[in-house]
């Protein structure tokens, strides 16, 4: 398989996301009890130039699920996926995974590695440090985030509101 080659994972049973627990249809919900849930997930190559690509794929994706790839929600997805898919790859272990889901006005991002480490968002990086400042990004613009242990590694995650 090339180093470039997208892998499209196959699609999780709805409330299938790792760590998230299956929620009870809403109202509403279609014949098979199942709400509206949009969803798409992608293997990338462990390498740096995954992080643009992905980046592309969160532009392409709300795109086709909202009609609009142009403004905040575009623009802080495709800032925070490229943190997630960076440090993946920076400091994971093994391709990343990276799963989008659309539900009910949320925008829920996760990247998946292999690497077992534990995250969690720095105080405050020194002024002259390179990095470092990543989680903190995804903190302060997400309306939550998390990491969660999976059968591979780790996932972590951030949710956005799509609609006000």
């Amino acid at each position: 398989m090339s180093a470039t080659m997208l892998v499209p994972v196959a699609r999780r049973p709805y409330g299938g996301l790792p760590g998230e627990p299956p929620l009870a249809a809403p109202d509403g919900a279609d014949g098979d009890g199942v709400p509206e849930v949009c969803r798409a997930s992608w293997v990338l190559p462990a390498v740096p130039s995954s992080t643009s690509r992905a980046r592309r794929l969160v532009r392409a994706v709300l795109r086709d699920w909202t009609g609009r790839a142009e403004g905040e929600v575009p623009e802080v997805a495709e800032l925070l996926v490229s943190e997630l898919v960076a440090n993946a790859v920076r400091h994971g272990r093994g391709a990343p995974v990276l799963a989008l889901a659309l539900r009910d006005g949320v925008l829920r991002c996760e990247v998946e590695d292999e690497a077992r480490v534990p995250l969690r968002a720095r105080d405050s990086p020194p002024d002259d440090a390179e990095g470092g400042r990543g989680l903190l990004i995804v903190e302060s613009l997400s309306r939550s985030w998390g990491v969660h242990p999976t059968s591979r590694g780790k996932a972590v995650w951030f949710e956005l509101a799509t609609r006000s």
